[in-house]
């Protein structure tokens, strides 16, 4: 996808959920000042965010940390994914930790990325979670392939081609699909 704006040139509607009100006002600013992107709700709790979805907030993508007070940006993803089906998710988040990854991932989320990134990656995040992928952070893409590695060896009829292991590897690094 190469613009974020809907066949119609209607800007994404997005909702954050960010407790710290500086981060969350910062990233709206950043994706309005695109062009591409409506910021239609920010919200510092799970709670808040659920009662307006339940009260007719639409969004076509939802930007969520995982460290939020009250009910979990985990538990949350459960509730939007149930609300909301047709809606995006995108975990935001400071969390590395293995099981907070995997928890988020098996909650629903369509990616996952780590607060410490650029702009430009988060952009670049959006338009993949927005044309159907399932962007990974460079770091939890590498710690969830580790974490596969161990599992279980893998029957050479079940192995990944040269070109896929390289692939995967230039993903775990950082780079685009372009790039690749």
């Amino acid at each position: 996808m190469a613009n974020a704006s809907t066949e119609k040139g209607t800007p994404i509607r997005l909702v954050l959920i960010e407790d710290h009100a500086d981060f969350r006002e910062s990233v709206s600013m950043v994706l309005e000042q695109r062009g591409d992107y409506q910021c239609v709700g920010g919200f510092s709790t799970m709670e808040d965010a659920l009662e307006a979805f339940r009260g007719g907030l639409k969004t076509d993508l939802v930007l969520s940390d995982l460290g939020l007070p009250g009910m979990s940006g985990i538990a949350g993803i459960r509730k939007i994914r149930e609300l909301l089906p047709e809606a995006r998710v995108l975990v935001l988040t400071a969390f590395t930790d293995k099981a907070k990854v995997f928890a988020a991932l098996e909650a629903g989320a369509h990616g996952y990325l780590v607060k410490a990134g650029s702009a430009i990656r988060l952009m670049e995040t959006l338009e993949e979670v927005l044309a159907g992928g399932t962007p990974l952070d460079p770091k939890i893409a590498g710690m969830i392939l580790q974490t596969f590695r161990k599992l279980s060896p893998i029957h050479d009829s079940e192995s990944l081609s040269a070109r896929e292991c390289e692939v995967l590897q230039l993903s775990a690094k950082g780079m685009t699909r372009q790039e690749i």
